[in-house]
């Protein structure tokens, strides 16, 4: 034999006859083909959508409700809570310090004055808080005394907000389906009616599970969205902080954007009612040695562009770690004390009419310690 006819052992024409197997199996695949398979189950998946599309627009469906996560969940809830009767004459509107850290419940308390807490999210910008004002006066005419804004420096150097939270807030005060992530899978969704699905059914039939430490505390979007009706507006964050992981820094400052939209914020706040605002804190050991100054500064020129009728200056600038889940964020305990700093705060600058100055004291020695 050649050598050149066999390779490892197998001749050349064993492997011409292998060959010929192999091409006996080949098979053409065409469009037609193509269209016969995926034509059917296509037809049915887009005359699914154009019912869908037809119900919403015939108002068959109910109306969009998204709360398919925490954030939604939240915004759907303070949205409907500014747009119905309550008996708050003090509303809190800010960040999510704002949310998590004043407990409106205690705040009615000590005051002696209903309060509702409408906080939202450091992703939205003060025009979106303002809304919720206006809705609320809208809603309560001649009810509202006050209107306290609560931020945290850290979302004061935020240089612009989120097109997409102020996108969901909107669409969902308008009544209309909630936008996307943009990109083709976000139209694809949109197009083939996922979202009408998703938003207008899906979210008031299932639950959506909320994830890690929120999810074992809160459990579901139904339930997150109880809590917070039942506290009237204000959360409980369940995390912990631990300086080794904490991420930033304490270079606060204020965005420059934050003077325009102070006066698009001042002009939903009616005339007679007033606007006072005041910084959240953060943990001790995280900020830097003239955090205090810097707040002050910061609080100062926050003030003048709301043309602020008050200004909370006493609010602790930072506060014990233990007290804290979060940089941001206070714990269960840390809110208790920080609300009660709050009341006080609120009526040394005379801005509620009953003063109950009882439970100051301890307030201000479990802060310092």
């Amino acid at each position: 034999m050649n050598p050149q006819d066999s390779i490892g052992g197998t001749s050349t024409k064993a492997m011409t006859t292998a060959q010929t197997h192999l091409r006996s199996h080949q098979c053409a695949f065409t469009a037609r083909d193509l269209a016969e398979i995926v034509g059917a189950p296509l037809g049915v998946l887009l005359l699914l959508a154009a019912l869908f599309h037809f119900a919403a627009a015939a108002d068959w469906l109910p109306a969009p409700r998204p709360t398919l996560d925490m954030d939604r969940t939240l915004l759907i809830h303070q949205a409907d809570s500014s747009r119905s009767a309550q008996d708050a004459t003090v509303i809190l509107i800010g960040d999510s310090s704002c949310l998590m850290d004043v407990s409106a419940s205690d705040l009615t308390r000590h005051l002696g004055q209903p309060t509702l807490n409408l906080g939202l999210l450091s992703y939205l910008d003060l025009p979106s808080f303002g809304i919720l004002v206006r809705n609320y006066a809208h809603a309560n005419p001649e009810r509202l005394e006050t209107v306290v804004l609560l931020l945290h420096p850290e979302s004061l150097r935020l240089q612009a907000p989120s097109a997409y939270h102020r996108a969901q807030l909107e669409d969902y005060l308008a009544g209309r389906d909630a936008h996307t992530a943009g990109g083709i899978g976000g139209r694809l969704q949109t197009a083939l009616g996922a979202i009408l699905v998703r938003g207008r059914l899906e979210a008031r039939v299932i639950p959506a599970p909320l994830s890690g430490v929120y999810g074992r505390f809160y459990g579901f979007t139904r339930d997150f969205s109880r809590w917070l009706g039942a506290h009237r507006g204000s959360a409980i964050d369940p995390q912990r902080f631990d300086r080794t992981r904490a991420q930033g820094n304490a270079e606060y400052r204020l965005a420059p954007r934050l003077e325009s939209e102070s006066r698009l914020l001042r002009q939903c706040v009616p005339s007679g009612v007033r606007l006072v605002v005041g910084l959240t804190p953060a943990p001790r050991s995280f900020v830097r040695p003239d955090h205090e100054a810097t707040c002050a500064r910061i609080l100062e020129q926050l003030a003048k562009w709301l043309k602020a009728d008050a200004v909370l200056a006493g609010l602790p600038a930072s506060m014990p770690d233990e007290l804290f889940a979060s940089v941001t964020h206070l714990t269960g305990e840390g809110q208790t004390l920080f609300t009660q700093r709050l009341a006080a705060e609120m009526q040394t600058a005379a801005i509620v009419r009953t003063p109950r100055p009882d439970w100051i004291p301890r307030a201000e020695h479990l802060m310092q310690e």
